[in-house]
């Protein structure tokens, strides 16, 4: 597997993004109203890819949050590989950037409901550190 930076504007990143949105609108169910599909106004500052075998399998996205915080977004990983230890890799990959950018600690949300993610971001060392309903947000210091 190779983990390579590229632009959010690459359209192998777009389409995972869009496989992303869909994955999140479907599991949502009745609640999709609650989520909104990537755009420009997320202002991510930058995107790594997974590639395996030449073919994209997954992708995470980052922008910092405040001066001293990053924030994760965009965390997939398409069905068929999931499971394989990508997701952490990804991770790494955003912890090391976040590192060298100054960073203190990364940030993210989710739902409490997505429980495989939950229990990725409790395993690489995010906490709870917010919760309202279904939404929580996860910190880490890094």
């Amino acid at each position: 597997m190779d983990i390579v930076p590229t632009s959010v504007s690459d359209t192998q990143v777009l389409e995972l993004f869009s496989e992303h949105d869909d994955y999140m609108i479907d599991f949502l169910g009745n609640d999709k109203n609650c989520y909104t599909r990537y755009s420009a106004a997320e202002n991510i500052e930058k995107v790594w890819v997974a590639y395996l075998e030449n073919m994209p399998i997954g992708c995470i996205a980052y922008r910092t949050q405040t001066d001293d915080t990053g924030e994760v977004k965009r965390l997939f990983i398409r069905g068929s590989h999931r499971g394989r230890g990508i997701s952490k890799a990804l991770l790494a990959e955003v912890k090391n950037y976040a590192k060298v950018q100054g960073c203190t600690k990364l940030f993210l949300d989710t739902r409490i409901t997505l429980e495989p993610a939950v229990s990725l971001y409790r395993g690489f060392g995010f906490d709870i550190t917010f919760r309202q309903g279904l939404y929580i947000q996860m910190e880490m210091n890094i």
